[in-house]
This record gives structure tokens, sequence and C-alpha cells, in this order.
């Protein structure tokens, strides 16, 4: 399962990265979020949410040696900040000395279902 963006719909409301901070860490705060939106000028850019791809080879993760981790795929919160230089999407954050990955809620994102124009849609 992963997040599927359609940043055509995007309308920059953010509601997706406050939902995601509040869910996960308790705090309204955008940075605290695994889901990101870049906000375009909409003349030429789109707003776009950036969030974790679920890559079935986790490239993030080359640098502890390995393709693939289900133990830290399903973590909120990772320790090496080497695996944010790592991801080839930019979709690994950092916030406060905290290095934020995308769970995807456990198998249920908040942030698809708290998106009012179905920017955000769960994929294969």
């Amino acid at each position: 399962m992963k997040i599927k963006v359609d940043k055509t719909k995007c309308t920059g409301c953010l509601i997706c990265e406050i939902t995601c901070s509040l869910l996960n860490t308790g705090m309204l705060q955008r940075e605290a979020s695994a889901i990101q939106v870049s906000l375009g000028d909409l003349s030429d850019t789109p707003h776009e949410p950036v969030v974790c791809r679920q890559c079935k080879k986790m490239v993030c993760l080359k640098v502890d040696g390995k393709d693939f981790d289900a133990e830290e795929l399903n973590k909120f919160y990772w320790d090496d900040k080497k695996r944010v230089e790592h991801c080839p999407y930019s979709a690994i954050f950092i916030f406060k000395e905290k290095v934020i990955h995308c769970n995807l809620c456990k198998g249920d994102p908040e942030c698809v279902k708290s998106c009012p124009i179905g920017a955000l849609k769960i994929g294969a």
C-alpha cells in the first residue's frame, strides 16, 4: 500500500499536514508531519504533497546495508539522520532532531481520509 498524490487537485489547504502531525505527535505543527506540502504559486507551479512512496527497495536504508526492513517501515520516528540524504524523493523529514517517516498510520492513512478534495488516495 502507498499514498498516491494528484498534485493537480491539491489546493494547498494543509489539512493533511495538520492531521498527520496532530495524530502522530500530538502537536499542530506542519514541520512535524510525515507529509509536507510544497506550496506552488499556482500560476505555473502546482502545490505538491510530498510523502514516502513506500518503495519496495528502500533506498533510504542502504546506509544500514539493507534493501527492506518491515519493522522500520512501520515506525513514524527513525533514529538515523543519514537516511534523509538517501531518499531519492526527499520524502523523509527532520523535525527537532527527529527523523519523521510515513508509516501509513499503521494501514489506515489519516491524511488520505482528511483530504477534502481527493488529492490523496490509497494505491498499490
